[in-house]
């Protein structure tokens, strides 16, 4: 494992850090913030003049949502689909990617919009009697 991190170390990722942090608007304060790190040291990060520990790249990867991947090599293909989106107040938002989700909760999803639909074909068909109108189905 601390062969992986010097190896993470030697490809100066930081300016791939800053340049996806400002891609999103977003100020250091905050990335240093939710690192649990003072400005400084974050900066220290972002200018390739000190290590950052795996943890921190999983961190800032999850703050930026972006795949660690992305942050070490971003021009490199990985075959996957991106999807960054910036909105004012910071990246608050949420990202689906269906590849990534478990296909039982997709299939109990539908489910319960199922059986929610089924609970109103009773309250319709009774609104409908109640107002007297026919409808051929």
């Amino acid at each position: 494992m601390l062969y992986l991190v010097k190896i993470i170390n030697t490809l100066k990722i930081g300016r791939n850090i800053a340049e996806a942090r400002e891609a999103q608007q977003l100020t250091q304060e905050f990335v240093a913030e939710k690192l649990g790190l003072n400005v400084a040291d974050y900066l220290e990060i972002e200018n390739d003049r000190a290590d950052i520990r795996l943890s921190q790249l999983e961190t800032i990867s999850n703050i930026l949502s972006y795949h660690p991947a992305d942050l070490i090599a971003p021009n490199q293909q990985s075959g996957m689909i991106k999807n960054i989106f910036v909105n004012q107040t910071g990246n608050h938002g949420v990202n689906i990617n269906i590849q990534g989700i478990d296909q039982e909760q997709i299939r109990t999803a539908y489910k319960e919009l199922y059986n929610e639909e089924l609970d109103r074909i009773p309250k319709l068909e009774k609104l409908l009697k109640e107002n007297n109108i026919s409808v051929d189905f």
